[in-house]
């Protein structure tokens, strides 16, 4: 599949139906489900109703990180909650491959995910929400411009244990982008 929006070193596109095996598989490890709260086990039957149902959800976009030099799908980024009238969207992101995290590509996931966001589809904030416990995790979005919103005390149930979640957010970043970006992903759709 052709890109949709691409970067220096990736490119977004649409999930599609042969991304539900690896991304499955990806769900189901520690590493990416404690981080990005997903409730596993699922199955993959579940997993294919949930991705048929994306098809029709217009408050939801899912894209596949792939890399530009071998067009290997990392990771995931995804927009949901998308309230055109309020003009704000919830944001996750995961890098599946530990030899691929630390290389940039979560950074450059998530700066093109934002411009489309924000210029196409006219956001004024994107938001997401982490365990406080994990502070890489915090600081990886502070470096990119996210900031802390607020604490939600024991708001979810992780090992048995509540958990408290900070609520991060960033603003339209529409002047702080290169226009190259802009003129080069300004007919971006998924």
């Amino acid at each position: 599949m052709a890109p949709v929006i691409e970067g220096d070193n990736l490119y977004l596109r649409k999930l599609v139906v042969s991304d539900l095996n690896r991304t499955w598989e990806w769900l189901h490890r520690r590493d990416i489900y404690s981080k990005i709260g997903v409730q596993v086990p699922f199955t993959k039957e579940q997993q294919f109703r949930w991705f048929g149902k994306l098809q029709n959800d217009d408050t939801k976009i899912v894209c596949a990180i792939c890399r530009n030099i071998d067009q290997i799908h990392i990771g995931n980024v995804s927009l949901d909650m998308i309230d055109l009238r309020h003009r704000n969207a919830r944001l996750s992101i995961f890098i599946a491959n530990p030899a691929a995290r630390g290389q940039g590509y979560g950074s450059e996931a998530l700066t093109l995910q934002e411009q489309y966001a924000f210029f196409k589809l006219k956001l004024h904030k994107i938001w997401c929400k982490t365990d406080a416990g994990h502070p890489e995790v915090l600081h990886f979005y502070e470096r990119l411009g996210y900031l802390q919103e607020g604490l939600l005390r024991e708001h979810e149930v992780k090992d048995g244990q509540f958990v408290d979640k900070v609520i991060l957010a960033k603003f339209e970043i529409a002047k702080v982008l290169e226009r190259k970006s802009q003129e080069s992903n300004s007919n971006a759709s998924f």
